[in-house]
């Protein structure tokens, strides 16, 4: 199986589908952005476990993007025409997994696109960000939802097992995972104390 790393100029993309969706506390409307990938494709997560949100058939593609949109923490799927089966996933795409060549022609993997205007009201008042699919309140903060750190202009994926990080915060600490001294994520391990006995000799 031929493996692609996502890249932007690799990832053929065959449209934007545009979801938006009203806050209840601002008169803007917020855009979000799913682009699609060729046929026979198909996202393969470095952790299926710890990513995937959830399986479901869906009718359509279309069907597939709104419901990963309904779920705040999804970012990628996967969809298969033939099977209608539908994969949400909440990692980012392109530093979560790969995207490789699928056993189905009809597969097809989709993300969303971030932009920092998802995150312009980030460390604002939790007014700002009620009803927000991108930030949650926290503290009466709005901050990054769970799994995902700010990394000056919006919140990224946290980074799993070998993921290259600059400190903690980028791990996912619910794993166990701590950005280690070669600044990539890894097992925080925690040492049992050692006992040393002694035996006493009587002369």
């Amino acid at each position: 199986m031929i493996i692609f790393h996502f890249y932007h100029h690799l990832f053929l993309v065959i449209y934007y589908i545009t979801v938006i969706s009203l806050f209840k506390t601002s008169s803007t409307v917020s855009q979000s952005y799913f682009v699609l990938s060729d046929s026979g494709l198909e996202f393969s997560p470095f952790d299926q476990q710890a990513l995937l949100l959830l399986e479901t058939n869906s009718n359509s593609i279309s069907i597939c993007t709104q419901t990963c949109f309904m779920i705040s923490g999804c970012r990628t799927f996967n969809f298969d025409i033939q099977t209608k089966l539908c994969r949400l996933y909440e990692g980012d795409i392109d530093t979560t997994g790969l995207v490789v060549a699928s056993l189905s022609p009809r597969s097809i993997c989709g993300s969303i696109q971030l932009t920092v205007n998802n995150f312009a009201v980030y460390s604002h008042s939790c007014s700002y960000c009620e009803g927000s699919r991108y930030l949650t309140c926290i503290s009466s903060i709005c901050q990054c939802q769970t799994h995902t750190y700010f990394n000056g202009s919006i919140c990224l994926s946290q980074k799993l097992n070998g993921g290259e990080c600059n400190d903690t915060s980028q791990c996912r600490n619910d794993l166990h995972l701590i950005c280690q001294s070669n600044m990539q994520s890894g097992r925080e391990y925690h040492h049992s104390p050692i006992l040393v006995y002694i035996r006493y000799l009587d002369y």
